[in-house]
């Protein structure tokens, strides 16, 4: 059973404490109603279940280098945001913690400056822009894709995991394209690479399961940041569960 939630005790749940100032009665919001708030931010990004308790912090690098770098560049951007200049692509093979990362890095700056972010499938977008084109379609392109153009930060997970038609990566070009005219920031993660990880079976470049345009737009808004190493997955968790036997 889930532990009971206590009221605050400075203002008893209303979100607002009264204090005398120059003799006259004032009401100022108390710390618990911004934590609220938060928590409500959190809810409403759309992190998946399976990642939303993950932080930078239990990020497990396996003592491997480049994990360890891409690690400490999450550090960095969650610190800095929102001095940045460009978000971060997470690329390299399945397993290696690209979506931990990118959830993590979205978490962590909704809970500590309050952003507002959404986290976004780039398969299940790419699904919902060709559902919004029929007529019976319940919902318009714009209406779908207003909130992911709009919301300060943006995480794009597994960008290519599917090949669209070109109409539909024009929508999404449109999408990025606006963000990156707002000067918004984007956090995206991939499977591909500029140039194909052998040793992991993949053959298609980015550009490939993109195209050129976008590719090219994605160089000016993200950091490439490389994720190398075992696949987690496999080394630890198969581990754990072989243990169970």
């Amino acid at each position: 059973m889930a532990p009971e939630i206590q009221p605050c005790r400075r203002c008893a749940d209303t979100g607002w404490i009264l204090e005398l100032v120059d003799g006259r009665k004032q009401a100022r919001p108390c710390d618990c109603r911004a934590a609220a708030i938060r928590r409500q931010k959190l809810e409403a990004a759309g992190i998946p279940e399976r990642y939303s308790n993950d932080t930078i912090e239990n990020f497990n690098d396996l003592g491997r280098p480049a994990l360890q770098r891409a690690k400490q560049a999450a550090r960095e951007f969650a610190d800095l945001y929102p001095v940045v200049e460009h978000g971060l692509l997470f690329v390299g093979p399945s397993g290696r913690g690209k979506t931990h990362l990118a959830c993590a890095v979205l978490g962590d700056l909704i809970l500590r400056k309050g952003v507002s972010g959404l986290y976004a499938d780039f398969s299940d977008l790419l699904l919902k822009i060709q559902t919004s084109f029929r007529p019976d379609a319940d919902f318009s392109k714009e209406s779908l894709l207003t909130p992911y153009a709009e919301t300060e930060l943006l995480v794009l997970d597994e960008l290519g995991a599917s090949k669209p038609h070109p109409w539909v990566l024009d929508v999404l070009y449109n999408l990025l394209n606006t963000r990156y005219n707002r000067k918004k920031i984007t956090i995206a993660t991939s499977n591909y690479e500029d140039e194909p990880d052998l040793a992991s079976g993949e053959r298609d470049r980015l550009e490939d399961r993109l195209n050129y345009r976008l590719r090219s737009r994605l160089y000016e808004m993200c950091q490439m940041v490389p994720l190398r190493g075992e696949d987690y997955r496999k080394q630890i968790l198969g581990a754990q569960a072989r243990s169970q036997f």
